[in-house]
């Protein structure tokens, strides 16, 4: 029998933002006390300890509400949240923030809406202060910055407008310790590089959105956090169907990849790993990734955030980071066909 990863309760982080847009198992609204109130109440009893939200989920509120139903003090547990990202009105032909295929699930008070973004020190305090007063808590744990790559593609990205007046605030903020770390929140690895030489010294911490196309980036995010001294969060182990196929996606109905419907370039890679893997499921990859990253990179990898609003679901995906095994012929073929890097630890 494979050992057990000890991989501390407290590196796992409760990922929010289903509490906004749901949609919940039953369908409908999410309901603070159907819904919210057993999911914060699982990851409490699981020793979870860290929450992590953000402006554009809306779902802080619902949070504080779980706590308050629970009997628990605010400040008792970390928080840690987003800015810059927000919802706005859908109209001059702006995109809708979520995609098609999600739509159907996600109820109507979030529909017809897109994707704003204030970037000022102004705009910043807002969305901060926001967070803090609707979890209920005295300080921030973190506030990422929301993927500013999103920005640059949907906007357009002014490093000098968008990026050092927020961060600016945000150290003044650290320095009185209300927001005890600054950290960004994105899809895109190379970003992190090059946040690190535009902002040196900012950085406490980098949350990456996991999809098996980043692994050598990471092995790089992991070397820059070394040398810099900032730790790694890695988000959404368990994030759509992508990790939860169970046949070819070459092949599947359309399904989401890091946050979007894949492309047929995701769909390709994503057969790739499926078809080498075998009897090995998608998920399993993940949460063994996850787990192998957390207790080879202790000092680095310092925070696992997983969602979702099915208690037995955040149950079987911290026990599947601790103990999804991937047999040694997966792992070499893997390398063979340069899917992940040939120095990625697998045990």
């Amino acid at each position: 029998m494979a050992a057990i990863r000890e991989i501390p309760s407290n590196r796992f982080v409760f990922g929010c933002h289903r509490f906004g847009f749901g949609p919940p198992p039953d369908g409908g609204p999410v309901d603070v006390e159907r819904h919210v109130v057993p999911m914060v109440r699982t990851a409490l009893d699981l020793g979870i300890r860290s929450f992590d939200s953000a402006v554009l989920y809306r779902a802080t509120l619902q949070l504080g509400r779980a706590l308050e139903s629970l009997g628990v003090d605010p400040n008792t547990i970390q928080f840690q949240t987003k800015c810059l990202r927000y919802l706005g009105l859908k109209a001059g032909g702006a995109k809708e923030h979520q995609p098609d295929a999600l739509l159907q699930g996600i109820p109507r008070r979030y529909q017809g809406l897109t994707d704003k973004w204030d970037t000022s020190p102004e705009g910043v305090e807002q969305q901060i202060c926001r967070e803090r007063i609707e979890y209920g808590g005295d300080v921030l744990r973190g506030v990422a910055l929301h993927d500013p790559p999103d920005k640059e593609k949907q906007a357009g990205l002014d490093w000098a407008a968008d990026i050092t007046p927020a961060i600016a605030y945000l150290k003044s903020v650290r320095e009185t310790g209300l927001v005890q770390r600054i950290g960004l929140g994105i899809k895109e690895p190379a970003f992190v590089a090059r946040f690190v030489a535009a902002e040196p010294g900012a950085l406490d911490y980098a949350g990456v959105t996991f999809c098996p196309s980043i692994l050598r980036q990471m092995m790089d995010i992991i070397r820059l956090a070394r040398q810099h001294k900032f730790q790694v969060t890695l988000m959404g182990i368990n994030y759509g169907q992508a990790f939860t196929l169970r046949e070819d996606p070459a092949t599947a109905p359309p399904f989401l990849y890091n946050y979007e419907v894949a492309t047929e370039e995701e769909r390709a890679l994503m057969s790739r790993f499926y078809r080498i893997c075998g009897s090995t499921p998608l998920l399993h990859l993940a949460a063994a990734v996850a787990g192998l990253l957390a207790v080879h990179f202790p000092d680095e990898m310092t925070q696992i955030v997983t969602s979702t609003l099915t208690p037995s679901r955040l149950v079987e995906t911290v026990k599947l980071v601790r103990e999804a095994q991937v047999p040694a012929p997966v792992w070499s073929e893997l390398k063979e066909a340069g899917l992940i890097p040939r120095e990625f630890p697998v045990n």
